[in-house]
């Protein structure tokens, strides 16, 4: 980070997906400029894929236009090293992106509970020197992993079990252990339907709900544009005219990758533990379809988006060394801003020393994509151009690949 001091009063970071942006995220956006006077809102959002490992449902491009026009000012993508990753690492390497712009004086996120000290107290159990032993205890008992952290929590803070069950409080506690001292946490206690509840309500659904409605053969498009504004709904049905982004598109890939690479090259790829290379192998001889394929290597200790997560980076040849050496290459990937976001990069670049990416080919070109010489940040970068072509084949008619190199700026003009 810039040993430089220039601060800019009042900017918020909002660590999101979008997946697709609705009236949930609209509320806290609106709950941010409530509680900040005059607040500049800047959003680190995953790219092409998200921290479950399955593909976006709408473009980056797309979502941070669609974010701007919901309210935010500026709109970072999030490296895939961070994005696709465990909550704790998407909450430290998003973080970390925010901090090191040099210019973020609070963060904003969302949980299951308003009771901002409860959540603090449990990021600080997390980093207790005795908490990974009591881990090991609850565990002998013969229950997973996830389930002893939250019973452990929720003795210590006396927040019910089900509060952190639901992924949003789970990263809430991720942000607050990762957030520096000089960066201030913005709860707005989520409203509405919980992250996976698969039913369509009047005002706030769950971007789950409205993925599983795009997704049905005859959308309910009425019910839909109750949880959208206008524009994201005017995208939506546009993406299912043309056809939807659908992952089953990687099995056939996932097959000839994992059937073609020797048990000691996968067992070098990141996240690959206990013998988990053979178990992909096994599954790979006898899977029919991606979901068998998922299914079949998913267990306990490994949930379904720890399994597609670790089947991307199989893929990508994401090894541990790689994800060592890219996971801090920070750098500052614009995807869309308004006036007010035009303001703050040219603060970012006063404040910080990341690199300023609003233009691909001016740091990176197609002959270095797979270049093992240029620096970590560039390498970080063709990785996200990299994953934004994977998404890209994921279509009944496969989209024309480096787009990255390709799109424009989205500069919209409202100011929030």
């Amino acid at each position: 980070m810039s040993n430089k001091i220039v601060m800019y009063k009042k900017v918020v970071g909002i660590i999101a997906e979008y997946n697709p942006f609705h009236a949930g995220h609209a509320y806290q956006i609106s709950e941010v400029r409530r509680l900040v006077d005059d607040a500049k809102i800047i959003a680190v959002m995953s790219g092409s894929f998200t921290q479950r490992g399955t593909p976006s449902l709408l473009d980056k491009w797309t979502k941070a236009r669609l974010a701007i026009i919901g309210g935010c000012d500026l709109v970072l993508e999030l490296p895939f090293t961070s994005a696709v990753r465990s909550a704790q690492d998407f909450a430290r390497g998003a973080v970390n992106l925010l901090n090191e712009l040099g210019i973020v004086n609070a963060i904003s996120f969302g949980a299951e509970t308003s009771n901002l000290q409860q959540l603090q107290l449990a990021a600080k159990i997390f980093d207790a020197e005795n908490f990974s032993a009591q881990i090991k205890t609850e565990m002998s008992r013969g229950i997973s992993y996830a389930a002893a952290v939250t019973k452990i929590l929720s003795t210590a803070t006396n927040l019910d079990e089900n509060i952190f069950r639901q992924p949003n409080t789970i990263l809430a506690v991720e942000y607050l252990r990762a957030l520096p001292k000089n960066i201030q946490p913005i709860l707005i206690p989520r409203i509405g339907a919980g992250y996976n509840d698969l039913t369509l309500t009047k005002n706030f659904s769950s971007a789950t709900a409205i993925r599983h409605a795009v997704y049905e053969k005859i959308p309910q498009w009425e019910k839909i544009s109750q949880a959208v504004n206008a524009q994201t709904l005017a995208e939506l049905q546009a993406a299912k005219f043309e056809g939807l982004v659908d992952e089953n598109f990687l099995f056939r890939p996932l097959l000839t990758k994992i059937l073609t690479t020797s048990p000691d090259n996968l067992r070098g790829i990141y996240g690959m533990r206990e013998g988990l290379e053979h178990r992909l192998i096994n599954a790979a001889k006898s899977a029919k379809t991606f979901d068998e394929l998922v299914n079949a290597i998913a267990s306990k200790r490994y949930p379904i988006s720890r399994v597609k997560r670790l089947l991307l980076y199989v893929l990508m040849n994401l090894t541990d060394e790689k994800i060592l050496e890219l996971q801090n290459a920070n750098f500052a990937r614009v995807l869309a801003f308004n006036s007010n976001g035009q303001a703050l990069l040219k603060k970012i670049r006063a404040a910080s020393n990341l690199p300023i990416v609003t233009k691909v080919s001016q740091h990176l070109n197609e002959r270095e994509l797979f270049d093992e010489n240029i620096s970590p940040y560039k390498k970080n970068l063709a990785l996200d151009v990299l994953t934004t072509d994977l998404r890209g084949i994921l279509f009944e008619t496969p989209k024309f690949p480096r787009q990255d190199f390709l799109s424009k700026l989205n500069v919209v003009s409202n100011v929030q």
